[in-house]
């Protein structure tokens, strides 16, 4: 048990060789695997340490014995520990509050101090058989007193950034004073990998000092290196949990999930979103993060939710706008939602098989066929090295009708064609103003010559005067627009036997993206 005079044992853990580990390890961890933390309330000496080891004799600059020595206050200590809880969530320590005495101090203890320079926010001291081991300082001529430290802050990212030394992490950039640690290199060197940076950059490396909304939990790297101190927390999120992101909210934070054979990320917002299933993999959910320079926002929105390594989610559902969804190597449930919704599937397109079931499609690799995907409310799909369209029975379906009236059906082949129709659609085309944009790019006028056009694509030989001249006059009378006209061909049966909707319908139509 702690006390003013003796911190609790520690001891060393040799490093893991994986760079993205050792360089945020100090190397000394708690040896208890129960860990206390307390909020001292009085800088009397019986709380202190006077000693040499300790923070020296009263009348010396040590944190406690400062005038403006203060106790956080009940917001603030409501905040640390839920900021001491986010670590909890990740690894296999117990934290218990104890009261102060002069006989019991918590191992990790948190106050007020002052330190002259505005920039320093707070500072910790590693764990170490010293009784200042553990202990968090925050200067009350810093941020962290002039704002809240609710989530998504500056300051609640200072306090997992200083619980993170206070277990025994470090810094991931190069210390003057041990040049020869382990460090990051600049790609990983960033906040959005780990609380423990100072690096506030985009994936495009825009860089600024700060975050719109900051992390709420020790980020992928964080997890994994507290894991390998500690061991992960095995009982946190052990069923099927379902992971709900709405528009309502902003998020930037690390999912860590101990079990469960179908977890799920579900997003309920309208903001067109990415989420990768994959683990340490970066998905954008929900309102946009940004890096920003004095509270302007700098290039792209950064990614907002990662999961953590050796973490399986095996669901996604989108939400009503246009996303992205990107499955993992067990069986995946990808469920678009509303709006055009596109799978990313990692692999070339022979080395998969897509198949049409009652709800959407089934995607199977070739090498495992047990590692088999359900797609719902899935628009696009795309490979490696290919692209599908699946909406047969909306905006897809509209254009392979009216490629194969307008053009004929030999058409429906021509992967460019199809891509500059899915985009016009896609942008919000009606299926009238699509049709118009297809007879436009035949360059014809004449409503002769269109009635002529969509009659030979559709039977194969040219119509008489008697065929032909009722739709011409509807033209010329304006009763029917050329659009309509399109459609209607477009629409009939004999079309849809001409491109072998059908078929489509099993397999998919390939497109090339354009714009």
């Amino acid at each position: 048990m702690p006390s003013p005079l003796f911190s609790s044992s520690t001891t060393n853990r040799n490093p893991s060789g994986i760079n993205s580990i050792d360089a945020l390890l100090n190397g000394s961890l708690w040896l208890s695997s129960t860990i206390s933390f307390s909020f001292p309330t009085s800088n009397s000496t019986s709380l202190w340490s006077t000693y040499s080891n300790g923070y020296g004799p009263v009348s010396g600059d040590g944190e406690p014995w400062r005038s403006t020595f203060s106790p956080l206050s009940s917001t603030d200590q409501s905040n640390f520990i839920h900021a001491l809880q986010q670590w909890a969530n990740v690894i296999k320590l117990n934290f218990t509050q104890v009261g102060e005495s002069p006989g019991n101090v918590g191992d990790i203890r948190a106050a007020y101090t002052v330190e002259a320079d505005s920039l320093v926010l707070a500072w910790t001291y590693l764990p170490s058989g010293s009784p200042l081991g553990g202990d968090i300082w925050i200067n009350t001529k810093g941020e962290l007193n002039k704002e809240e430290w609710n989530p998504g802050s500056l300051s609640f990212e200072t306090i997992l950034h200083e619980l993170g030394h206070a277990l025994g992490l470090k810094h991931p950039f190069t210390d003057p004073d041990n040049p020869s640690e382990a460090t990051l290199p600049p790609d990983l060197d960033n906040t959005i990998h780990t609380v423990m940076s100072y690096t506030y950059a985009n994936l495009d490396g825009d860089e600024g000092n700060g975050f719109s909304f900051h992390p709420t939990t020790p980020m992928v790297l964080d997890i994994a290196a507290i894991q390998y101190l500690y061991g992960p927390n095995n009982n946190y999120h052990t069923g099927n949990d379902t992971y709900v992101y709405d528009d309502a909210h902003t998020y930037h934070e690390t999912i860590w999930d101990a079990g469960g054979a179908s977890d799920t990320i579900q997003y309920t917002g309208s903001i067109p979103s990415l989420i990768d299933l994959n683990a340490t993999h970066p998905s954008l959910i929900g309102q946009a993060v940004y890096v920003q320079a004095n509270g302007v926002n700098l290039g792209s929105p950064i990614p907002n939710v990662w999961i953590a390594d050796k973490v399986t989610i095996e669901n996604a559902i989108g939400g009503q706008g246009d996303d992205i969804l990107v499955g993992n190597s067990s069986r995946n449930s990808l469920d678009g939602g509303a709006g055009i919704d596109t799978v990313r599937i990692e692999t070339q397109y022979n080395q998969a098989t897509l198949s049409k079931n009652t709800s959407g499609y089934t995607v199977k690799l070739n090498t495992d066929p047990s590692n088999e995907d359900t797609l719902v409310n899935i628009e696009r799909a795309i490979f490696d090295d290919y692209h599908l369209a699946l909406d047969l029975d909306g905006n897809a379906g509209e254009v392979a009708k009216l490629i194969g009236a307008v053009f004929g059906a030999t058409f429906v082949n021509n992967t460019g064609y199809v891509g500059i129709g899915l985009s016009k659609t896609d942008e919000g085309l009606s299926y009238e103003q699509l049709a118009k944009f297809a007879i436009d790019a035949t360059r014809l006028t004449d409503h002769d010559k269109i009635v002529t056009l969509l009659w030979h694509n559709l039977f194969g030989e040219l119509p008489t005067d008697s065929e032909k001249s009722p739709y011409v006059e509807m033209l010329d009378d304006g009763d029917l627009s050329i659009g309509g006209l399109t459609v209607l061909a477009a629409e009939s049966v004999i079309n849809a036997e001409n491109i072998n909707l059908t078929g489509l319908v099993q397999t998919g139509l390939p497109y090339i993206e354009v714009g």
